[in-house]
């Protein structure tokens, strides 16, 4: 089905991916360390911002440099940053080596993103792309339910630790910390040992060779590739169309996901609460990944659209019902209910993004697209950090409103992307 190097892609990607949603998720996660219980909102506030900043200079800087030296090239800075960082995180006992590392890992797994998505698109034929793209993408969230299970689970320790764990760890640590620290280093050296394995057999992007007028080698790369299927070649939609409602409905994704699922439980709830509400949205997005994959395949513009409506109608429901959400019975339900239709829009920008901009500049198009939602997402941390409840979710309803305006215009005036040719 797939050829060697396409699975060694899948591999690599997905692990990245994994990675990604792992570290993405420390930084709440993080607020209920020990040595940071009783931080001030602006401490609080930093440590949440931290992480978005720098996964925006990662996916500026090393999407810039992917469309410039290759996709495959820049894997080498990403992995190395993302290792110290997760390293300087494991060890951390106060905040400024947290904000170290969170900096570090967050620019490693941030500068993967738009090359991963750009190489994948690139090496896998139109029949195959969508899907592929939405498994990869899935795994960030896969990825973050997993390190907030293993927090759940440590949190609930009440021993301590003896034998090797106490050598590994400082004796001051609290046992739920040993315990998540340990998984979290384990975790990510076993991550990165098979993103070196696969990222040995990678091939660079064939269509990224032949845009390089590096023709034969790009030959040879494809031949490689199990590709079937013809692509179509269409008249698109000037680029600033095309630009203009991928970033709207980015925005209204890409912030809804985060606020959701990051921080509306550090930020409106308490204790243990917050953390469970991180793994709920995120079950949610996850078991929702698997369900978009077929789907996104069909029609690309009636997809987009049922899933940002869907997401809007959610948040009307949760907004109907705000006065009742400190009832976690109610608020889980309708929680997954909304990041499951987060997870349907962001299969379609991910497949959206790379399928509408041009081999020359499809990594770094993908960073531009994703700075506005990204320095928009940091500057709604500080406007919601003292939100109530009520103002959270009508913020968050706006947010969807924007994101179903730009699916509806896209359904009747868009480009259908299914079957496009990426070498245009």
């Amino acid at each position: 089905m797939y050829s060697r190097s396409q699975r060694s892609l899948i591999l690599s990607s997905t692990s990245s991916f994994f990675l990604w949603g792992i570290i993405a998720t420390i930084g709440p996660l993080s607020l209920s360390f020990p040595f940071l219980s009783g931080v001030s909102v602006i401490t609080r506030t930093i440590i949440l911002s931290t992480g978005p900043v720098f996964v925006l200079v990662g996916n500026l800087s090393m999407g810039y440099l992917a469309d410039r030296i290759g996709r495959k090239t820049v894997f080498i800075t990403t992995m190395i940053s993302y290792s110290i960082g997760v390293i300087a995180i494991t060890f951390a006992n106060n905040l400024p080596v947290l904000l170290i590392g969170l900096v570090l890992s967050q620019f490693g797994v941030g500068g993967e993103e738009p090359s991963s998505i750009a190489l994948v698109a690139e090496d896998f034929d139109a029949k195959k792309r969508a899907s592929i793209l939405t498994l990869v993408a899935n795994f960030s969230n896969i990825g973050s339910f997993f390190i907030s299970g293993i927090f759940i689970v440590a949190a609930s320790a009440t021993t301590s630790l003896t034998g090797i764990f106490s050598i590994i760890f400082p004796s001051d640590f609290a046992l739920s910390d040993d315990l998540f620290r340990l998984v979290l280093l384990l975790s990510s050296i076993v991550l990165v040992g098979i993103m070196v394995y696969s990222r040995l057999r990678i091939p660079e992007s064939f269509r990224w060779l032949n845009y390089k007028g590096r023709n034969e080698q790009g030959s040879k790369v494809k031949s490689g590739l199990n590709l079937n299927g013809v692509e179509d070649n269409m008249p698109m939609k000037p680029g600033f169309i095309s630009m203009f409602f991928l970033i709207s409905m980015a925005i209204s994704q890409y912030l809804t996901f985060g606020l959701m699922a990051y921080i509306i439980g550090p930020t409106e709830f308490a204790g243990s609460e917050s953390s469970v509400l991180i793994f709920y949205a995120l079950l949610g997005a996850s078991v929702a990944g698997f369900i978009a994959m077929p789907l996104v395949s069909r029609n690309r513009k009636s997809y987009t659209f049922y899933a940002y409506m869907g997401g809007f109608f959610s948040m009307v429901v949760i907004f109907a019902l705000v006065n009742y959400l400190s009832n976690l019975l109610i608020f889980i339900p309708l929680l997954i209910v909304n990041m499951a239709f987060s997870e349907f829009a962001w299969a379609s920008r991910t497949t959206l993004e790379p399928e509408l901009l041009a081999t020359r500049h499809r990594s770094f198009g993908i960073g531009i697209i994703r700075m506005f939602p990204m320095v928009l997402y940091i500057v709604s941390i500080s406007i919601t950090a003292n939100f109530g409840i009520y103002q959270f979710i009508l913020y968050n309803l706006g947010l969807w409103s924007l994101g179903a305006l730009g699916a509806i215009i896209w359904r009747f005036y868009g480009t259908e992307t299914r079957n496009i040719s990426l070498d245009y």
